[in-house]
């Protein structure tokens, strides 16, 4: 669906621009990411309130998406994949406050440790959708290695401040974990 959708607008931007092929086919792949991206957003949203849990998905966001975009990971192959998969994820760190709230600070601990070690050996992960060229991975591994120890620092900030934010740091801490494994794609 999103692929035919995607063919339909980027022949009419084509028409309306007078473009080549090779750049509507650029459009055609342009709108293909975003609209992916919208309807995985809307259905993580819809859910996260269906969950009573918007706070958990602005971390999720913050801690798996932002680690992501430079460490890389299991990359899936249809859209229908990549949402589920996401929405899945989803679940599982929104709901790991309660679950492992008993654990919490050998998740804390364990989990920040486990995250840094796999980014530092296995980020960045290339998929076959984005080859990194030498110069690329240097600088993916130098920023998803900041990223990592960034966001380390805010999952422990938010350990202190766990009476006031629910254990969120859980779902952020599981988040990482999440994303790190992805990183053994192979």
């Amino acid at each position: 669906m999103i692929n035919k959708v995607s063919a339909i607008l980027s022949e009419e931007i084509k028409l309306r621009l007078n473009s080549s092929d090779n750049e509507k086919e650029i459009y055609a792949y342009s709108i293909e990411v975003i609209l992916s991206l919208l309807i995985n957003f809307i259905i993580l949203a819809i859910t996260a309130y269906i969950l009573k849990k918007p706070a958990e998905l602005i971390i999720f966001l913050i801690f798996f998406s932002g680690l992501r975009i430079y460490a890389g990971g299991y990359h899936a192959k249809t859209h229908i994949e990549c949402i589920s998969i996401s929405f899945v994820i989803f679940i599982i760190s929104s709901l790991s406050n309660n679950i492992f709230k008993p654990y919490s600070e050998i998740l804390l601990l364990t989990g920040i440790a486990f995250s840094v070690f796999m980014v530092f050996v296995y980020a960045p992960a290339e998929t076959e959708n984005k080859p990194l060229s030498k110069e690329e991975q240097i600088k993916y591994r130098k920023f998803s290695r900041i990223i990592v120890l960034t966001l380390s620092v805010v999952a422990i900030i938010l350990y202190f401040m766990r009476a006031t934010t629910n254990h969120i740091f859980i779902t952020a801490v599981v988040s990482m974990i999440i994303e790190s494994i992805s990183l053994l794609k192979k």
